[in-house]
């Protein structure tokens, strides 16, 4: 018998970035080789899914042919090696829905669903959107709480919308972060029966500890082994070392003595950021679309100094080279 689609969402939920020219072309002959790279070093059913055309891969910037184009790719290319997942962010339900059905007809398994992003909708109008989309589309649901941003900064998924997501049977899980802990882990310890609670920028072992058994994944891009490791760690529930890990690669860096915290830089999206972290630890994806404002030369430096600091680059396997 197969794995579920709760099942097949587990471990390392690696966002991929969406190789590109100087043009914006994309190169889907590299997107394919790091694809098949990551599947090789193991990103494989039981321990990640391939998010293509996710945040750090575009996904609000992304045309309909370029979105369909990844989609297949990803799933021609995982082979039913390694569940696949899709970004999708629209204001319209409906281009939604669209978005939806081309990546179920592509044979992918899971769409990260974003609320509609515009002037304070209400929770009637965030269910709304999500229903609109499972009745119409046979495919796996990952909804993102992305209470930072939208529908007014603060907000945050309620108890009673997730008694009514709990009604949509498409829905499998959520990229879950939260504005305080309470909520974090009390939503886990009241839902996590009915959902799968990928952890978005987790903060040590906190969201592990309490049963959520996913995490999105933009270091495993570069360095799989890394994220293999963190998944055996939470599988075998070692959270001390789990927690001494993470206290080297990201707090420490950060927060520790000497200490290098980056320089204020808000961004339209996650795709610059992650692009300047990869490209730091030897991955060259091409640019950033436009219009986001690049970075500053010392937000940069930040991100060149952190990977060393911190020991991630013993963690690299990748090599540009991989790309022929």
């Amino acid at each position: 018998m197969g794995r579920t689609r709760r099942e097949k969402l587990f471990g390392s939920i690696l966002s991929m970035p969406t190789f590109n020219d100087d043009n914006y072309n994309l190169l889907l002959d590299s997107q394919r080789k790091h694809v098949r790279w990551l599947i090789d070093q193991g990103i494989v059913e039981g321990k990640g899914v391939l998010l293509i055309a996710g945040g750090v891969g575009e996904a609000y910037m992304l045309e309909d042919g370029e979105f369909a184009d990844l989609a297949k790719l990803v799933v021609d290319e995982a082979k039913g090696q390694t569940p696949t997942m899709v970004m999708i962010a629209e204001l319209s339900a409906r281009k939604a829905a669209r978005r939806a059905q081309v990546a179920a007809d592509a044979g992918v398994d899971f769409v990260l669903l974003c609320p509609p992003h515009y002037s304070l909708p209400t929770e009637d109008d965030i269910f709304l959107h999500h229903k609109y989309v499972n009745d119409r589309v046979d495919i796996g649901l990952v909804l993102y709480n992305s209470f930072w941003v939208m529908p007014q900064p603060g907000y945050s998924f309620s108890r009673a919308l997730f008694e009514r997501f709990a009604d949509l049977e498409n829905i499998v899980g959520l990229k879950w972060s939260a504005p305080s802990i309470d909520q974090y882990v009390g939503m886990q310890q009241l839902y996590g029966d009915r959902f799968v609670f990928v952890e978005n920028a987790p903060f040590f072992s906190q969201g592990s500890k309490y049963g959520m058994r996913a995490f999105v994944d933009v270091y495993g891009n570069v360095a799989p082994r890394l994220s293999l490791h963190r998944i055996d760690l939470i599988e075998q529930g070692k959270f001390d070392e789990y927690d001494a890990l993470y206290k080297q690669l990201w707090f420490e860096p950060v927060y520790g003595p000497g200490g290098d915290t980056p320089p204020a830089n808000p961004m339209v999206a996650d795709g610059p950021h992650a692009l300047i972290l990869l490209k730091a630890m030897g991955l060259d994806a091409g640019p950033w679309f436009p219009g986001q404002a690049s970075p500053s030369d010392a937000y940069i430096e930040h991100y060149k100094n952190l990977v060393v600091t911190s020991g991630a680059m013993d963690w690299v396997d990748w090599n540009q080279s991989i790309l022929g």
